[in-house]
């Protein structure tokens, strides 16, 4: 689930915590874990949310039949409350036992933002003025990606659930998207009980973490060779941090080439860090680069062998 670029953000992230904290490898490495394990959480949680939509549906078209009301929802009896995807995720043992170990249950003391969506739902010209059959799955999909994805107050909720679950929002909806269009084509729900793709993946993060800590004075030396204009302080502590677990990952990390670890720091940069960081980041990198190249430091893994080579650009 967490890709490459996220993990690093997450690093990114107790890297700052620890500059501004001063807090020990040991407490940072137990926040690694928890910070994950609260991603995953918040998979299950907006999972979830579809069950809570489809129990505030169920209780207004009670209310409607027990007052004698002509029922103006009763579209969203196929689309949402015999939706085999939402009825799968509701009867999912494996769903269930996770909520119930973990006491998932953000929303028992903010309900409204399910009332405030449910409505939403019901006013959506999209799905009232539709010409075309109801498909329920690809109907569900549309709701999620133009109703519930976009809802400020939905946004602003996690915002304040969880330090770190903004960041972690664009990657929990592609998630659960791609669940919804795999059970259109097959009706079966598959629930990713991983948070990483594999060890690797995990060590991946402690040792970028580990690395970057256990090397930064000799970091330090290196980013002020090439920024001779600027004294440390005056670097932003994000792109000092961003340059530092590149050089990183440009001498440890044998099976990451180069290119990659340039233009993953300098992405992160634009959505992190100021204006100007990106190119600032861009041209220091390239420089150190060359340098660690010319030392002999830098060591990648080829495409076309399993050989370790010094790289030669």
């Amino acid at each position: 689930m967490l890709n490459r670029r996220h993990i690093r953000v997450k690093i990114l992230q107790i890297l700052y915590s620890q500059n501004r904290a001063k807090s020990p490898d040991k407490e940072l490495y137990s926040f690694f874990n928890a910070t994950t394990k609260k991603f995953y959480q918040f998979f299950i949680t907006q999972l979830h949310f579809f069950v809570l939509i489809r129990q505030e549906t169920i209780r207004q078209i009670d209310i409607n039949k027990k007052k004698y009301y002509k029922s103006e929802i009763d579209f969203l009896v196929d689309i949402i409350i015999d939706n085999k995807f939402i009825k799968a995720i509701e009867d999912s043992k494996y769903i269930q036992k996770y909520i119930s170990k973990n006491e998932i249950n953000y929303f028992n003391n903010d309900f409204k933002i399910v009332k405030q969506i449910f409505d939403k739902i019901c006013n959506a010209e999209f799905l009232k003025n539709s010409t075309e059959q109801i498909n329920p799955i690809s109907s569900l999909i549309k709701i999620y990606k133009e109703i519930i994805v976009l809802d400020s107050s939905l946004y602003s909720f996690y915002e304040d659930c969880e330090i770190g679950w903004v960041d972690d929002f664009p990657l929990i909806n592609t998630e659960v998207l791609n669940m919804m269009k795999s059970f259109s084509k097959n009706e079966e729900l598959t629930v990713n009980k991983t948070i990483f793709k594999d060890k690797n993946d995990k060590m991946f993060g402690w040792n970028l973490f580990k690395k970057t800590t256990e090397n930064n004075s000799i970091y330090e030396n290196l980013i002020s060779k090439y920024t001779p204009q600027w004294e440390s302080d005056r670097i932003a502590v994000i792109d000092s941090l961003l340059l530092k677990m590149c050089i990183t990952e440009f001498k440890f990390f044998e099976n990451i080439p180069i290119n990659v670890s340039l233009n993953e720091y300098v992405e992160i940069s634009k959505d992190y860090s100021s204006l100007n960081s990106s190119s600032f980041i861009n041209g220091i990198l390239n420089n150190i680069m060359r340098d660690l190249k010319d030392q002999g430091l830098i060591k990648k893994y080829t495409k076309r062998s399993n050989n370790l080579l010094n790289l030669d650009l």
